[in-house]
């Protein structure tokens, strides 16, 4: 950036606050001095783990989203919220969600939504998985399957809703490993 362009951050103005989001006006400088004015949507950051099993196939989720009432496919994924550390949260869905604990886990990337949505994706990739199980979230309905990568891609783009942060990290994935 232009060290001479000077960054303008005024106060923002919060229009709700609860249930875990903040909605927010905020405004900030262009660098060629005007203003953008937008609604933010602030939520907890999410995980989202590639974890592969002793044969390379990838963890996918068929769980039931009583709001889009139907299975979608989609990562082991959650939110950060029963934590500060993303990195025990990953471990934690993954527990919950598959009932494996990885013993090699690493951050991957991370993506964002939107710049009106203020959350954060934060991938992971998970080898050596151990059975750990954690009980499944009550309100849960979830499917554990072990596919192939090209596999696990088709079910995950061909889900009658797409979860995007899955769909970008197997996408992501597979180019920068030539699968």
């Amino acid at each position: 950036m232009n060290p001479s362009c000077k960054v303008y951050f005024p106060p923002m103005q919060e229009l709700f606050s609860g249930h875990g989001w903040r909605v927010t006006i905020e405004e900030a400088s262009l660098p060629d001095g005007r203003v953008k004015k937008i609604a933010r949507v602030h939520h907890c950051d999410s995980v989202h783990i590639l974890a592969f099993d002793q044969n390379n196939h990838v963890l996918l989720l068929r769980e039931f989203r009583p709001f889009y009432k139907t299975y979608i496919w989609m990562l082991p994924s959650g939110k950060v919220d029963k934590e500060d550390d993303q990195d025990e949260a990953a471990q934690r869905e993954l527990r919950e969600e598959t009932g494996f604990r990885a013993r090699d886990i690493v951050k991957y990337c991370t993506g964002n939504h939107a710049e009106g949505l203020v959350s954060t994706n934060h991938i992971y990739i998970a080898h050596d998985l151990v059975q750990d199980p954690l009980p499944q979230d009550a309100n849960e309905l979830i499917e554990v399957y072990a596919l192939p990568m090209d596999e696990a891609i088709e079910k995950v783009l061909s889900s009658p809703v797409a979860h995007n942060a899955s769909a970008y990290a197997l996408l992501r994935y597979a180019r920068e490993h030539g699968l």
